[in-house]
């Protein structure tokens, strides 16, 4: 036990000597260039990250959509083909209520109530969160093909609008899509006959809001995503009105 004490005795004089210290430290420069490397690499990740929660909120946002087909056709089947009206005017009776109070399940959970969204999450937009979402709905049904009681006169008060066979390419029509409306970031309905005469508006319609596509839906059920910004007219009239 002595020798051990005096060797290490002697360990320590010959550190204190030498001025060395068993370890060494970060110098600044190396400190730095740690740095770069972990902000370089968060630089990479980061935006991966991102885009990757992007993808899921688009998908989840469609899958809104697509669950929104299963009810209108479900309802399509419980009313002898007829399709909800896209609104009763007389005492603004709108798409989506005309399918919550059908499917009263979809009364049973508010989306958020805090932000006055009462309305099922099937109607709001997963992309859109923590935006000014109208309350109403974040996807616009589309009153060219889904016609209003304005439109079509065979319309009523419980929200039964027109009969599905008057919608002769139902794989062709818009029947709901991501919308905008001026002072929201969304819109709960839209006009296909404007968006065919005036063409793309940021403020007004289908509003392409997934990686530069708006989501939609088609009469038959499909859901897809559409560039609305490049479309020509002939396009646009082949997908958000009724004619064939």
């Amino acid at each position: 036990m002595y020798g051990l004490n005096v060797n290490y005795r002697r360990a320590q004089i010959l550190l204190r000597k030498s001025g060395k210290n068993t370890f060494s430290a970060f110098t600044l420069t190396e400190l730095l260039v740690v740095i770069a490397i972990v902000g370089g690499l968060a630089a990479l990740t980061i935006p991966g990250i991102k885009s990757a929660s992007n993808s899921a909120k688009s998908a989840a946002a469609l899958s809104n959509l697509k669950q929104t087909g299963v009810l209108v056709a479900n309802y399509a089947a419980e009313n002898n083909g007829r399709l909800p009206l896209s609104a009763y005017w007389p005492s603004f009776y709108i798409f989506q209520n005309i399918l919550a109070d059908a499917f009263p399940d979809l009364r049973k959970a508010p989306y958020n109530s805090a932000a006055q969204l009462y309305l099922h999450a099937i109607f709001y937009d997963p992309v859109l969160k923590g935006k000014r979402e109208h309350p109403w709905g974040s996807f616009g049904v589309n009153s060219a093909v889904l016609l209003d009681s304005s439109r079509y006169s065979g319309g009523d008060a419980q929200g039964v609008g027109m009969p599905y066979a008057m919608i002769l390419n139902p794989s062709q029509k818009v029947i709901v899509c991501s919308a905008i409306e001026p002072g929201w970031a969304s819109s709960w309905g839209m006009d296909g006959d404007v968006f065919v005469q005036k063409g793309f508006d940021p403020t007004y319609g289908p509003d392409p809001r997934y990686g530069g596509k708006a989501g939609a839906l088609f009469a038959d059920g499909h859901v897809e995503k559409l560039d609305v910004k490049n479309m020509d007219q002939a396009t646009r009239k082949k997908y958000f009105t009724l004619t064939p």
